[in-house]
């Protein structure tokens, strides 16, 4: 009993659909009658028996050894430290309040800790082909629990972000005409469900750590003008950003208006051997987006109130693994991220009878160590 509870449920998955089937029948056979003559075996194949080119194409000589690619590294457990910011409404458009609040949004901080699982699935993924072949591809499932690190542990509150989904490692296809990407998934409780895909380093790269001012995240509010990102000048949208009321105890307030400073400073004193780069993007924006961002990428589907009140549309993120040597000459993997996610929600400009529309960065970083098995 306490071997079946510790088994992983991902292990009993089967998604490779007719092709696994017929692996597991192997043998077992299928009965039909005949006439005159008792039940016998038959293969699945040859039930499919004039059908199965319609199905799906011959397959190639010699099976196509699957592999998760630049998700290699990516399975086990990883915890480590982060920094958090995120801009939410101050119900600016709200008709019950009047007036409205002299702060058009409020600015949360948190000083985090977190834990990211992330377990293989067993198998190939295939998604069967109209226009062209089948696909076949592996994938990963995660969880990733964050907590704020200045609220005392089994205190209501501590637990602030907590997040389930998988990585696939997408072969290229022929129709659409697209190169090889990581795709994430992603859902949370707040009702939000994401689905990003990107590019990545098609080999570790040798002796070199991050280039951060690739797509340094940025928290000032924004309009979109012509598809591109504009920063908001007016003060009265920066104030809480640059003199924000309370920072969190272990942030430097320096990094409320530049959070990769943290991911900087938690590399200071190590050596990177190797690193793999995954860049993702949903919805992207220029200016907000990878700059390799691919065209019509991915997507955010939220409930009826976060659409109406704060609607997340558009996503970005970069994925560092890397394996570092640390002053005592031993070595590591760490894991680094930064993400951000763009929330709507219109606030009244300088007139107040003038709604601007504004999109307000939510921003998270974090650097998490890859954790010995037991």
């Amino acid at each position: 009993m306490a071997e079946a509870e510790n088994e992983n449920p991902l292990a009993s998955l089967n998604l490779g659909g007719l092709t696994k089937l017929e692996e597991q029948t192997k043998g077992k056979g299928v009965q039909r009658a005949e006439q005159g003559a008792s039940f016998e075996p038959i293969s699945l194949k040859s039930v499919r028996a004039g059908v199965a080119d319609a199905v799906a194409p011959k397959a190639a000589a010699g099976p196509v050894e699957l592999t998760l690619g630049p998700l290699t590294d990516f399975p086990g457990t990883w915890e480590g430290s982060g920094f958090n910011l995120i801009e939410i409404p101050n119900r600016n458009q709200d008709l019950h309040v009047h007036p409205p609040a002299a702060d058009k949004f409020k600015l949360v901080l948190n000083n985090t800790f977190e834990k990211l699982t992330i377990t293989a699935i067993p198998g190939g993924i295939i998604n069967r082909g109209n226009v062209q072949g089948d696909i076949e591809y592996l994938s990963l499932h995660y969880l990733q629990q964050v907590d704020d690190v200045n609220v005392p542990v089994g205190t209501s509150g501590r637990g602030i972000h907590l997040e389930t989904g998988l990585f696939l490692n997408l072969p290229a296809g022929t129709d659409p005409a697209v190169q090889p990407s990581v795709a994430r998934l992603g859902s949370i409780p707040h009702g939000d469900s994401l689905l990003a895909q990107g590019t990545f380093t098609p080999t570790p790269l040798q002796n070199q750590g991050p280039k951060f001012d690739f797509n340094r995240a940025d928290p000032t509010p924004f309009t979109v003008v012509a598809g591109k990102r504009v920063n908001i000048t007016d003060e009265h949208y920066l104030s809480l950003l640059k003199n924000p009321v309370k920072v969190p105890d272990g942030i430097p307030q320096a990094a409320v208006m530049d959070p990769t400073l943290i991911l900087e400073e938690a590399l200071k004193d190590v050596q990177v051997l190797d690193m793999t780069v995954v860049f993702l993007d949903a919805n992207p924006i220029a200016g907000v987006s990878n700059p390799n961002a691919l065209e019509n990428a991915g997507g955010i589907t939220n409930i009826p109130f976060v659409t109406k009140n704060a609607n997340a549309t558009t996503f970005s993120a970069i994925f560092w693994l890397m394996t570092v040597q640390k002053p005592d000459k031993t070595t590591t993997k760490l894991l680094q991220y930064t993400q951000t996610v763009v929330l709507d929600f219109p606030v009244f400009g300088a007139d107040p009878g003038t709604v601007v529309d504004v999109k307000w960065p939510h921003i998270s970083v974090a650097t998490l160590e890859l954790q010995p098995t037991t």
